[in-house]
């Protein structure tokens, strides 16, 4: 089991190759890591927020970071699946 601490930055990659000190086989090129992605829109349908702050909430969103680049996964094994959110 891995832990990662508030402050720690996970890096996956290292924590799988500890697992081959637990005599765990792990094979970097064959394994494929899975992410979901969510896009959030503005929307007039709803009501509740206003709509600039909608479009500015979708803004921030579409700027965050990478979870890729976050867990240190390589890019070349990951697959995202994806869905619009309305807000």
């Amino acid at each position: 089991m891995v832990h990662f601490g508030f402050k720690d930055r996970p890096d996956v990659m290292q924590a799988l190759e500890l697992c081959r000190e637990q005599e765990l086989e792990f094979r970097p090129l064959e394994t494929s890591f899975f992410l979901s992605r969510e896009t959030v829109v503005a929307s007039i349908r709803y009501e509740g927020m206003a709509l600039w702050r909608e479009r500015l909430f979708s803004a921030m969103a579409r700027n965050a970071g990478s979870p890729v680049e976050y867990f240190n996964l390589p890019t070349n094994r990951v697959i995202e699946l994806g869905t619009q959110i309305e807000i």
